[in-house]
């Protein structure tokens, strides 16, 4: 199966390479690899001292693996942290991320580039977040003598560590000297195919999102625009989203809405301005009165949620459920569409009546009645102690790290 392995590396990447000639993603995928190894070996000196070499896929990934790089630092700040990132989208924003020493694409996950790249940063130990499992790199990982953290981790029987076809993925898990997982069905997976070394401790998600709303600070635009009045704030949208959010608004005159679409390019916000008229975008907002406002930059969303009277998460109507603990996290009544099989959480929530899924306008038009009609200080509150019931992951992991 290795060999197909690599055979599919190889594939992805002339796959990218004829994408990037119409997909700026691709581009930027490819460019950032260009003199990739020059890079790393000008700029990553020797280090006799600890490396932590800790890898996300993306953003998201980021977030996770963000607390976890905090702890050490804190407890060790003569460690060296090497942030690797796999998609554009992740190194372009946390390129000059201060408390990683450098912050670097990944290469291609062929053998030879494996064992170049772990021989240029000599780490001492290896974290991945959630998944994002390449084989040749944490193989040369482990030959050299790193030890080997996945954090983070939630699996699901459809995925291909259990498949018949699976095996490169299975010899992958099973480099991990340690696996902390989400919850126990994952393990009980894992342990389906004689991986063991797992601990069940929960997601460092849920004490980042904590975190960044006990100290969320505060953003004058949004208490200017939202002023006393109730405010909706739609995260991660995308256009099914969008279409229905703005059928909803008319059912709601009084009501004020924040959209923050998961892009942000030129066209897609000349469309959302098409389609909410009567819209202002938050880089030009100054203190007018409209019913809509545009988000226009990244970084915002986990902040603007401390606003919210009621939660949209986006992306349940197209390819799957966007993130919804940073709306969570700040005891806000969520809603989202009806694709969420793949977040557990949401799943949680959902039946245990503090988060709601609607399947179509109709539903949606009621669920947001409801909610901003009614008082929700009992939900909120139920929120905040299932949140709160969540948290100390990360403490468990760092014990094992600064151990290790």
């Amino acid at each position: 199966m290795l060999v197909f392995y690599n055979i599919g590396i190889r594939l992805y990447q002339f796959g990218v390479f004829i994408a990037s000639f119409f997909n700026p993603k691709a581009k930027l995928w490819l460019e950032g690899r260009n003199g990739l190894f020059d890079k790393i070996e000008r700029e990553v000196e020797p280090f006799s001292g600890e490396t932590v070499w800790v890898h996300c896929a993306s953003l998201g990934e980021f977030e996770m693996a963000r607390p976890i790089m905090e702890g050490i630092k804190n407890s060790s700040s003569a460690s060296r942290i090497i942030l690797t990132f796999f998609s554009p989208s992740g190194y372009k924003i946390r390129k000059n991320y201060n408390l990683a020493d450098h912050v670097l694409y990944l290469p291609l996950d062929t053998a030879s580039n494996a064992e170049r790249f772990v021989k240029a940063i000599n780490p001492t130990k290896t974290i991945f977040a959630k998944y994002d499992l390449w084989f040749h790199h944490l193989k040369a990982a482990k030959d050299s003598g790193s030890k080997l953290m996945l954090i983070s981790a939630q699996f699901r029987e459809s995925q291909v560590y259990f498949k018949w076809y699976g095996s490169v993925g299975k010899r992958a898990l099973q480099l991990f000297d340690q696996i902390f997982l989400v919850d126990s069905n994952s393990e009980k997976l894992l342990h389906q195919i004689d991986v063991k070394n797992t601990t069940v401790c929960g997601d460092t998600r849920y004490d980042r999102v904590m975190e960044i709303a006990k100290n969320a600070t505060s953003i004058p635009e949004i208490e200017k625009f939202k002023g006393d009045g109730k405010l909706i704030v739609c995260g991660s949208t995308w256009p099914e989203d969008e279409k229905l959010l703005a059928n909803c608004m008319q059912s709601l005159p009084d009501v004020k809405w924040v959209i923050a679409p998961h892009e942000i390019g030129k066209a897609n916000l000349a469309r959302l301005e098409r389609l909410f008229q009567d819209s202002i975008r938050f880089s030009d907002f100054v203190n007018q009165d409209g019913k809509v406002m545009l988000v226009d930059s990244i970084g915002q969303l986990n902040k603007l949620y401390k606003y919210a009277d009621v939660a949209y998460v986006g992306g349940a109507f197209k390819t799957g459920l966007h993130n919804i603990l940073e709306a969570t996290a700040y005891g806000v009544p969520t809603v989202f569409g009806p694709d969420y099989s793949r977040f557990p959480d949401a799943a949680e929530m959902v039946n245990l009546g503090l988060a709601f899924s609607v399947l179509d306008q109709n539903q949606l038009d009621n669920k947001f009645n409801e909610l901003i009609k009614t008082d929700q200080s009992l939900l909120t509150s139920e929120f905040v102690d299932f949140m709160n019931g969540r948290v100390g992951a990360t403490e468990a992991i760092l014990e094992y790290t600064n151990k290790c």
